[in-house]
């Protein structure tokens, strides 16, 4: 009789467990396919496609350290770039992305350039964002960059100063 009840209750759990792990095969495609589209709206200046990929309470520290409180602050600081025809432009390239079993979040892994209008690279570096699932789409919910390379001084200087 027990045997029959540990077989039922398992019954009964299979299938809430069931969403995390089809969650966890599904979510790596879109998350790639969320910071491609990402990165195409950055380069057409389309702010509003931008910011369909950031969660409501989203967040962002900058490679220099400075810190984003808010998805709209960080909506207003592209408007202002995309406004400015010498403004560097950041790519986001995904590494990894890590689908968790216990929640409905991933983490992606990658580096970034920042690259002059000219072509020419500025600067780059690592970075992790935290991704959500929400009722529409996976979203972003943070990001941390960190700077580890200027390609000219100049560049250097520029990305220090925007810290302030």
């Amino acid at each position: 009789m027990a045997r029959g009840w540990t077989l039922f209750g398992a019954a009964l759990l299979w299938p809430v467990a069931l969403p995390v792990s089809a969650q966890a095969v599904s979510g790596e495609p879109e998350i790639r396919a969320a910071r491609k589209a990402s990165n195409d709206a950055i380069r057409r200046r389309d702010v509003k496609a931008y910011a369909e990929h950031l969660a409501e309470d989203f967040v962002q520290v900058r490679g220099n350290g400075s810190f984003v409180p808010s998805r709209q602050a960080s909506i207003d600081r592209f408007a202002r770039d995309f406004g400015d025809p010498r403004a560097i432009r950041f790519e986001r390239i995904t590494d990894k992305v890590e689908i968790s079993k216990a929640a409905p979040v991933a983490a992606e892994h990658g580096h970034w350039i920042g690259t002059r209008p000219d072509g020419s690279r500025a600067f780059g570096g690592t970075y992790l964002a935290m991704w959500r699932q929400t009722t529409e789409r996976w979203k972003i919910r943070s990001e941390i960059y960190v700077v580890l390379e200027c390609f000219d001084a100049e560049a250097c200087a520029a990305y220090r100063e925007r810290a302030k």
